[in-house]
């Protein structure tokens, strides 16, 4: 699916622009796209969601415009909501108010990043994503500097090209930054100022720019202890962040998401992944606190994301001619999908999580 065509039930209110200095005022400055209000009611964004948000218009060809998956589900409607009050407060707000991104905590694999990165493209905002190391500082995100021939060459990092260009950053693995470099930062996502020391320069960042993040523990603390490298952070970047956590799916919605995505699946085949799903989230849990069997408790090392689902039912498909060998298809592509890593002990385990999902018999 295009960028135009996600946008072809986009009902847009031209009109509104009066209303909103900060877009007219957008759509005139030699921005290379514009921005009006639009209807996302008609979008296959979370069921039951309505309302009106900013879209972005000429963005095709921009280069951290994400491509869209139509199979991506939305069923995160509390995340809906808040991501299409955060945009619209972008350019609503008055001029001296801070920005505010979103801080997303979750479990790994929940799809914390992509949930953000396809429901911006559905409205063709663009959006820079960048993964914190450990061993970065807090200018690698603004510019890196090149010695070429005696002279130093300073080259835009992402945090300076999103700021110029007036669109989002989301930060991944937040939690693993130092401390005090993330702190460096709180100027540029409260106000979107930069200043580059090396030449004096300033960048104030246009309106649609705010900076987003994601990450596997609380942000203040690993309440499990089963995140290693992350960092207890300092509560002044908490503060600049509206706090969202998003949670692993029910059984039931991972059954709705397969039904979703793969309609000729049966209810049936559904809901026993779903169930799956659940059952290895527990084996998985980061808390340790792992799945009970026969009166022991089984633990596995890695999670299970609605990735590997989905690689999972592509490959069942793919495999389906296996099944008139007298091959349990599912069973078999999770080998390359997911079991094939695990260590012999975790492999019987999910093998057999498998099997009461599916009501396999010995």
């Amino acid at each position: 699916m295009s960028y135009n065509e996600a946008l072809n039930g986009l009902t847009y209110d031209q009109a509104a622009h009066d209303d909103l200095p900060a877009v007219q005022a957008a759509n005139v400055d030699g921005r290379r796209y514009q921005v009006t209000k639009a209807d996302l009611s008609t979008l296959n964004i979370a069921p039951h969601f309505r309302g009106v948000s900013m879209a972005y218009i000429g963005t095709e060809d921009h280069p951290h415009l994400a491509a869209i998956n139509p199979k991506f589900h939305f069923d995160d409607l509390d995340l809906d909501r808040l991501i299409n009050v955060t945009i619209a407060r972008e350019w609503s707000r008055a001029e001296g108010d801070p920005r505010r991104g979103i801080l997303i905590m979750g479990d790994k694999g929940v799809g914390k990043t992509q949930y953000l990165r396809q429901r911006l493209a559905r409205q063709g905002i663009p959006c820079a994503v960048i993964s914190w190391r450990p061993e970065m500082d807090a200018v690698d995100l603004i510019y890196s500097k090149t010695l070429i021939g005696g002279d130093v060459s300073i080259e835009k990092g992402v945090l300076w090209l999103a700021a110029e260009g007036g669109y989002p950053v989301v930060i991944e693995e937040i939690d693993v930054a130092r401390p005090a470099q993330l702190v460096a930062l709180n100027e540029i996502i409260d106000t979107g100022t930069i200043t580059i020391p090396e030449t004096g320069e300033v960048i104030n960042a246009r309106r649609g720019f705010c900076v987003f993040a994601n990450c596997n523990s609380s942000f203040t603390e690993d309440r499990h202890g089963g995140f290693a490298g992350t960092r207890s952070q300092n509560i002044s970047v908490l503060d600049r962040f509206f706090k969202y956590t998003m949670e692993a799916p029910s059984d039931e919605a991972q059954a709705k998401f397969v039904k979703a995505l793969y309609p000729d699946v049966s209810d049936e085949d559904a809901g026993r992944y779903g169930a799956f799903m659940g059952m290895l989230r527990k084996a998985a849990s980061s808390d340790g606190s792992g799945v009970s069997l026969q009166g022991s408790v089984h633990r596995v090392s890695l999670g299970f994301s609605r990735r590997n689902l989905i690689d999972w039912v592509d490959m069942t498909g793919s495999f389906a001619y296996l099944a008139d060998q007298h091959i349990s298809v599912p069973k078999y592509a999770l080998g390359p999908i997911y079991t094939n890593v695990l260590p012999a002990n975790e492999k019987a385990t999910v093998e057999h999580l498998f099997d009461l999902a599916f009501g396999v018999t010995q």
